[in-house]
């Protein structure tokens, strides 16, 4: 089992947060590929270097970077030239700071997958994706704003060794609702568990998983939901690992918790709840 943590959460000061990572004795962390206190993409690749060589020197490696986080969508022709641009910059930066993995939310593609937005959508993330394979860079398109079988169909129209799944199971049961409010439709809580259920969605997955958060929610009949420490949400983390484990996953968990009053207690404990499901 390899382990990163995400060295900004609960604070600001990546270099710090790495430190911690080493302390709870992880082999990664999963850091920003813009903004931030490294903003990697504004470097230059030897800027880049000389960062990477800080954190090797600490004992660690880079799991993957973090791409887009919802700022983009593939589907739409607003900004869609300068976001394949974009793409193809992140895949430079992943190829000199984290052995060419980023991942992203792409937007909510389509489950018509015979229309011209699905076209739009396999067009774009196949052309950040053939920039990919010609530097070594590999985008892991990251779960939740579709069903797992919608983002399986994608990989495989796409037809990419550089596309792959960054799976979050807990984003599967966190985006349904906000799927229901931009579809204008009432919120179903059976066919979300139905088609969102993180079990079956790693099975539909495993073939395409690079990269994995390790991160939990709770999805309610009423449509609320929350993120919540790792281990004491439904995702069920203890079969989720027996799936990895069947396929010989060799990637990373890497936790990422983006809530709560004391997020790196939380890391903290997520990585003993990791280490225990061994």
């Amino acid at each position: 089992m390899k382990i990163a943590i995400i060295p900004t959460t609960g604070g600001s000061d990546p270099f710090q947060g790495m430190e911690f990572a080493k302390q709870l004795g992880v082999e990664g962390v999963h850091i920003g590929a813009y903004g931030g206190g490294l903003d990697l993409i504004h470097k230059t690749s030897a800027e880049r270097a000389e960062i990477l060589k800080r954190i090797r020197s600490l004992g660690l490696v880079v799991s993957a970077c973090i791409g887009w986080g919802g700022e983009v969508d593939l589907g739409k022709e607003e900004g869609l030239k300068e976001n394949i641009e974009w793409g193809k910059k992140l895949n430079q930066v992943a190829v000199d700071i984290s052995g060419g993995l980023w991942m992203a939310h792409a937007g909510i593609m389509p489950e018509d997958h015979d229309g011209s937005q699905w076209r739009r959508f396999q067009d774009a993330i196949g052309q950040i994706a053939a920039h990919g394979e010609s530097i070594g860079a590999t985008m892991a398109l990251e779960t939740g704003p579709e069903p797992p079988v919608v983002a399986r169909r994608m990989i495989e129209d796409v037809g990419s060794r550089s596309l792959r799944i960054n799976f979050d199971p807990a984003n599967l049961l966190l985006w349904p609702p906000h799927i229901a409010k931009a579809h204008n439709a009432p919120f179903d809580f059976d066919a979300a568990m139905r088609d969102f259920d993180p079990i079956e969605g790693l099975r539909t997955l495993i073939p395409y998983v690079v990269h994995a958060h390790a991160k939990d929610s709770v999805l309610r009949r009423d449509g609320s939901c929350e993120e919540v420490p790792l281990g004491t949400g439904m995702t069920d983390w203890p079969v989720l690992h027996s799936i990895f484990k069947e396929n010989d996953y060799q990637g990373f968990y890497a936790i990422e918790r983006e809530a709560g009053e004391d997020a790196m207690g939380d890391v903290a404990r997520a990585v003993e709840f990791l280490r225990s499901l061994d």
